[in-house]
């Protein structure tokens, strides 16, 4: 049968080399078709990693100046927090009369020894109501020396200023009054505004050192009458902080307050202008481009990236948590490539990213799935169900490896037990009590300084693991953790519930082998003793006398 008038017309005859050229072009064709889609493969497979590249770089960036600027701020929140701490000893102490406020000498002995062992503090000093003052201050070469002032007005207003060697010879006396009063300076008058708070003044000259620096005090009422307390910390010693970090020549790290005083710098500013420079005086370009148009700092918590002069920058601004509650702010910015590490080296990329994308496309679901739960395993094995934090046994294991490998300072191992928690659960049932449990374990995380290790023991009881430089370090880290448990009340279930905890501290003797169970039964032990004599604090294993700042 023929095919109708209408297609004949659409079936040619071909010869062979028609027939060859026609597959010839069809093949170019679709060789043509593979090339181009290797290429356009190859294209995108390149711009995608560069892309992710890039993506690694300002991730890794951001990372690397966000922890860096959180250490920073941790360094001087601890800094600035035991000048605080010192404040509020002596404050106590002087209502306590445990150091007599009309009796200069025993209060000189007293600020003498602060300063000994306190090496963020510049000077110590008490101003009372009348114009009395009593002042203690490093002196002479690498301030190993002291200087003191006493200012008595009765009968007579007299002025004794004494200078002593680093052995404590005494060096000179002079009895020249310049008039200085106490209840002028910045700091005296601060407190009293603000009685019973502890308060930071802005940073302004000293009066003997000349020395710009900021002041601590606190306006207290003792048997003798009301009085301020009050410590000094050189703006130069913030700034040696700051300079010590690992940054480049363009970067910069910086401290202000509430008011945007330029209080310390890791390099100078670009100018200067009086004592207490604003930020706004002395911002150089890129730190200007942070300032809002009143001239304020912002916050940036995570990394703020700015394009000045043509280069990149990139800025964390992250708060102090002061104890006194004063809004201070720590930044640090500079060029991004200051921020992000050395690079990987490039090899023959297009065949390393084939394979890796045909292995990773065909091996990754694979591995994915076969892992996941060997993963979920080990996640169940080692973390708390009810608070996200390292169990028991994660905890015991953490404390073995410290234990087996001490590093520098000293060691210590607190556990924590809630005062109160029983009437929880019994009032208001289990999951009333699991959802303050919760809270505990946040609040608690939150107030861990970096380094800190805390897990859930069971029940109501938590632990913490803490390696410092010190005895007292260690103390004041765990007093820390606990005095954020009963800070404010904890909400649960549309309820407050107020609670305290009690903390049992043992630390590791210097040289001493032990276990994980010898170090936990020593706190335990030290909390079980010390919650039958008084709750809400911290007791140390083997403590006999009432605690004190220095021990």
């Amino acid at each position: 049968m023929s095919a109708p008038p209408s297609s004949v017309s659409q079936w040619r005859t071909r010869t062979a080399a028609q027939a060859l050229r026609a597959f010839s072009a069809s093949r170019a064709l679709v060789l043509a078709a593979l090339l181009l889609t290797q290429a356009l493969t190859l294209a995108a497979a390149l711009w995608t990693e560069r892309q992710a590249q890039e993506r690694g770089r300002r991730a890794q960036t951001q990372a690397n100046l966000t922890q860096l600027t959180r250490v920073t701020a941790e360094s001087v929140r601890a800094h600035l927090h035991t000048a605080e701490q010192t404040v509020r000893l002596s404050s106590a102490n002087l209502r306590s009369e445990l150091l007599p406020a009309d009796n200069p000498a025993r209060l000189l002995v007293g600020f003498g020894a602060l300063l000994d062992n306190v090496p963020q503090l510049s000077s110590v000093m008490v101003g009372h109501r009348d114009g009395r003052f009593v002042f203690a201050q490093r002196h002479g070469p690498a301030n190993k020396g002291r200087f003191t002032r006493v200012i008595e007005v009765r009968p007579a207003r007299q002025m004794i200023d004494r200078t002593y060697s680093a052995r404590g010879s005494l060096l000179n006396t002079s009895r020249a009054d310049d008039g200085y009063d106490p209840r002028t300076r910045p700091w005296y008058s601060l407190a009293q505004a603000r009685a019973g708070q502890v308060v930071w003044t802005p940073p302004y000259e000293f009066a003997t050192s000349h020395q710009p620096g900021i002041t601590v005090a606190e306006a207290t009422v003792t048997p003798s009458g009301p009085l301020v307390v009050a410590a000094d910390v050189q703006t130069q010693q913030l700034a040696s902080l700051l300079s010590a970090l690992p940054l480049g020549a363009q970067s910069r790290a910086f401290l202000t307050d509430a008011s945007g005083h330029a209080i310390a710098t890791s390099r100078p500013w670009p100018q200067t202008t009086g004592d207490a420079p604003l930020l706004a005086e002395v911002a150089d370009k890129p730190l200007r481009a942070l300032l809002d148009p009143q001239g304020r700092l912002q916050l940036y918590p995570r990394a703020q990236w700015l394009r000045v002069a043509g280069q990149t920058y990139v800025a964390v601004v992250q708060p102090v948590q002061m104890q006194s509650g004063e809004p201070w702010l720590v930044g640090v910015y500079g060029p991004a490539t200051d921020f992000t590490g050395s690079g990987g080296r490039r090899g023959m990329w297009p065949l390393v990213l084939l394979a890796s994308l045909l292995s990773g496309l065909l091996a990754w679901p694979l591995v994915r799935r076969a892992t996941h739960p060997i993963a979920e395993l080990q996640r169940q094995a080692t973390t708390d169900a009810l608070t996200g934090l390292p169990n028991r046994a994660s905890f015991l294991a953490q404390l073995d490896e410290q234990l087996r490998t001490p590093g520098p300072g000293a060691l210590g191992v607190a556990i924590f037990d809630l005062d109160g928690f029983k009437g929880v659960n019994d009032t208001f049932g289990h999951p009333v009590g699991d959802e303050v449990l919760h809270a505990v374990g946040a609040r608690m995380l939150a107030a861990a300084q970096i380094g800190d290790t805390l897990g859930r023991l069971g029940g109501d009881e938590f632990a913490l693991l803490v390696q410092a430089a010190t005895p007292e370090e260690i103390r004041l880290r765990v007093e820390g953790v606990l005095d954020a448990v009963g800070r404010r009340p904890i909400a649960a279930a549309g309820l407050t519930h107020a609670l305290t905890s009690t903390a049992g501290l043992a630390f590791l003797p210097p040289g001493v082998l032990t276990t994980p169970g010898v170090m936990l039964a020593r706190a335990d032990t030290a909390l079980i003793r010390g919650k039958r004599r008084e709750k809400g604090r911290v007791w140390v294993d083997g403590e006999v006398t009432m605690p004190t700042l220095f021990r």
